[in-house]
């Protein structure tokens, strides 16, 4: 993970880099993405400060990727993880592809940005929704057990109320539904690419989304038979 020296850049970046999202922007980088992040709105970078990079280059000049995550955790608890901070990580990537950085580097700078959307996601998210991104890491057909007893116990503890669960399971699959016409549209043109990286990228994608809406169609199941 030697990305420290790749990563440790200034604030003058978000102004040179070309490409970097700006407030408000509607672009999202190209990353690996487990089923559940499918369904989730993408949380938006903001116009990185000097305090941003401050923050991202102590998360990522931590080392191995365990100590990594361990910083993205403490800087949330701390309340330094922010949309700036996202930020940044995309003016740097931005940068580093501008210099043709090495493909290992730019790799773990998408999978960092990844991290750092997820977590800002459940940072915002509701109780069911947060429950519902945790039931996303079973397999509900051949974990259904555990997703049941799971459930159970949130409710019990009264973390989360069945309904909610229930009604945030189907604003997700709705979402799914919603999007299916644009998806089509976007297979049937990606798929005319000559590029064996961009088609792998693209059945990468296309199995997640079909992942997730698994899933998300058997909790809904397993929930409403409660």
């Amino acid at each position: 993970f030697a990305l420290a020296s790749s990563a440790t850049v200034g604030p003058a970046i978000a102004a040179r880099a070309p490409g970097v999202p700006r407030r408000g922007s509607s672009r999202v980088l190209r990353t690996p993405s487990r089923g559940k992040s499918i369904v989730r709105r993408v949380t938006q970078p903001e116009e990185p400060g000097p305090d941003d990079f401050v923050t991202f280059n102590s998360i990522v000049g931590a080392g191995a990727w365990d100590v990594v995550q361990a910083q993205v955790r403490e800087a949330a608890v701390d309340g330094k993880l922010t949309a700036g901070v996202l930020g940044a990580a995309y003016s740097v990537y931005e940068k580093c592809k501008e210099i043709e950085e090495k493909p290992e580097v730019l790799k773990t700078l998408e999978n960092v940005i990844l991290l750092l959307t997820q977590t800002l996601q459940q940072l915002d998210a509701t109780p069911a929704v947060r429950l519902i991104d945790e039931l996303m890491t079973y397999d509900p057909f051949a974990d259904g057990d555990k997703v049941r007893a799971v459930v159970d116990d949130a409710i019990a503890g009264g973390d989360v109320k069945s309904d909610d669960i229930k009604g945030s399971l189907q604003m997700m699959l709705d979402g799914m539904a919603e999007q299916d016409e644009a998806w089509e549209k976007h297979v049937a043109q990606a798929s005319q690419t000559s590029s064996k990286e961009e088609f792998e990228q693209l059945l990468a994608h296309a199995s997640g989304r079909m992942e997730a809406q698994r899933r998300l169609t058997q909790l809904k199941a397993i929930c409403d038979a409660k």
